[in-house]
């Protein structure tokens, strides 16, 4: 997914105007839309900063890096996984590519 595609969903979900999003951010709800058609990117790293902020998720996310959408949820994943021993990240690293298999299958 695009950012311009993940900022149209997000704002979507939260069920706010472009001229809403436009007012939080300080940017006109015009450039809003040049965002969402993917016509325009923000300019500055401040303005991804505050985009992600706005609606909980990470720069990752919203740029399509990754599939985790919250920060904290992040964050507590990398602290939980920081503190295992080896045998148990790999035990886990295995687990995850098991989940991922088979969600793979379901589809």
């Amino acid at each position: 997914m695009t950012f311009a595609e993940r900022l149209r969903e997000l704002r979507e979900e939260r069920n706010i105007t472009q001229k809403e999003l436009g007012a939080h951010l300080g940017i006109s709800p015009r450039m809003v839309s040049f965002y969402e058609s993917g016509a325009h990117f923000p300019r500055d790293a401040k303005m991804l900063i505050d985009i992600a902020a706005f609606f909980g998720v990470t720069v990752d996310y919203l740029l399509g890096c990754s599939q985790l959408r919250e920060e904290g949820t992040l964050k507590k994943l990398c602290a939980e996984f920081s503190v295992l021993p080896p045998a148990e990240r790999k035990s886990l690293l295995d687990f995850l590519e098991f989940l991922r298999s088979q969600q793979k299958n379901s589809r």
